[in-house]
């Protein structure tokens, strides 16, 4: 038995006096289901249309068309609409069309349930909607051929681009978004399709409050972006936001990608949890190594992705030789806290590599060749993350484990 998913049949049987009813097959989901599967046998020479009732409302038909249906937030099977899914009551709906004798009617319906897993997405990317270069179609090819699983599309000063991913099947998680874009720095509203009603006015330290706090009260998340870049830094105080871009582009970019994870470790010293991702920042190909964010969330739906990073349950790690297996105390891993000290660190990476563990009481370089499997006793410590360099570029950065 799956303990990730559970299935359940029922069988109907029909006679000719059936012919051109609607028959259901009723269910309730519950928490907890990430995406429902339903497909459909019939015996004999009949013909039973198929199609899906949720709460009341008609969600999809496809007839005699096929013999099954995928549903979920981000994909559904063509004829059905996307959604999350939410409790209540479910109906399989099945149009006796021609029932010619009498028939039997297998209904099978298999429910996905939320786990934690990994995923890997870009929390910062640009398309033909501000100053990209690839249309939405094309983000979306370059994102699967990289193995990603979400993208956050975060458009300078508008929001065209979340009309138009409301509109796609895709098995990526889109996630709307909007880059405030200003001489004040930068900030992404992510998670709704229209955060503000307007990015103006956005020229004072006034302005960009405002604009945050509508924000957030339209219910997106908030994002600081690239703070001490050298070209547009982050001017209003560094408050009130769900995380903090510490790897924007290429590590040794002009972004101080450097200066931005010297304030966060500074600021964990101090006893603040600020959780972190990295963006690409994308625009165009320029064969440059970005890095991505990894984030443990409970499904590849949108608010259990974005509650992940807002929790910094993520690492940062651009493509390259380095793959992180392990770092926990017990069970608890990135952004969240644990009542021991023996930390578990397990990695593969280039034997040039420095692999780094940070605390609040000192910074250790862990011995390897190329393979870190080590239990570290961190009990004089409040939290540990861990940095992977090249040189001075890193290549992998996690969000702390913490002890309490």
């Amino acid at each position: 038995m799956n303990a990730l998913q559970e299935t359940f049949h029922r069988t109907l049987t029909f006679t000719p006096r059936d012919e051109k009813q609607i028959a259901r097959v009723d269910f309730t989901p519950g928490a907890g289901i990430e995406k429902i599967a339903v497909e459909y046998q019939v015996s004999g020479e009949s013909v039973v249309d198929l199609g899906l009732e949720i709460n009341g409302q008609v969600k999809g038909w496809s007839g005699g068309a096929r013999r099954q249906f995928i549903i979920s937030e981000n994909f559904a099977t063509e004829g059905y609409t996307r959604t999350a899914i939410v409790d209540g009551t479910w109906s399989v709906l099945l149009g006796l069309y021609k029932i010619r004798a009498a028939c039997e009617v297998t209904v099978t319906v298999t429910l996905f349930k939320k786990h934690d897993r990994w995923l890997k997405g870009d929390t910062h990317l640009h398309s033909v909607h501000s100053d990209g270069k690839l249309t939405i179609a094309e983000l979306i090819n370059r994102a699967q051929a990289q193995g990603l699983d979400f993208l956050c599309f975060t458009d300078h000063n508008t929001t065209s681009q979340n009309r138009e991913i409301a509109g796609i099947n895709s098995p990526l998680c889109l996630i709307p978004g909007m880059e405030l874009t200003s001489e004040r720095g930068h900030v992404n509203f992510t998670g709704t399709a229209q955060p503000v009603a307007s990015f103006l006015p956005h020229f004072t330290a006034a302005d960009i409050t405002a604009r945050m706090n509508e924000a957030r009260q339209n219910g997106a998340r908030i994002g600081i972006n690239h703070p001490f870049c050298r070209h547009c830094p982050w001017q209003n105080p560094l408050s009130d936001y769900d995380w903090l871009e510490i790897w924007n582009g290429p590590w040794d970019a002009s972004t101080n990608n450097e200066q931005a994870f010297a304030w966060w470790y500074q600021q964990l010293c101090a006893g603040k949890r600020i959780s972190v991702v990295a963006g690409s920042d994308f625009h165009k190909e320029k064969g440059l190594i970005c890095a991505y964010t990894w984030t443990r969330a409970q499904s590849t739906e949108r608010e259990d992705i974005l509650n992940a990073l807002a929790r910094g349950r993520s690492y940062l790690k651009s493509d390259g030789p380095t793959d992180l297996h392990q770092f926990c105390i017990g069970e608890a891993g990135p952004g969240e806290t644990a009542s021991g000290s023996l930390l578990h660190v397990s990695l593969s990476t280039h034997p040039d590599n420095r692999v780094l563990l940070y605390t609040d009481q000192h910074v250790i370089t862990l011995p390897h060749n190329g393979h870190v499997d080590q239990h570290i006793d961190i009990n004089d410590a409040a939290f540990a993350l861990l940095r992977v360099n090249h040189g001075p570029i890193a290549q992998l950065i996690t969000n702390p484990v913490y002890r309490g």
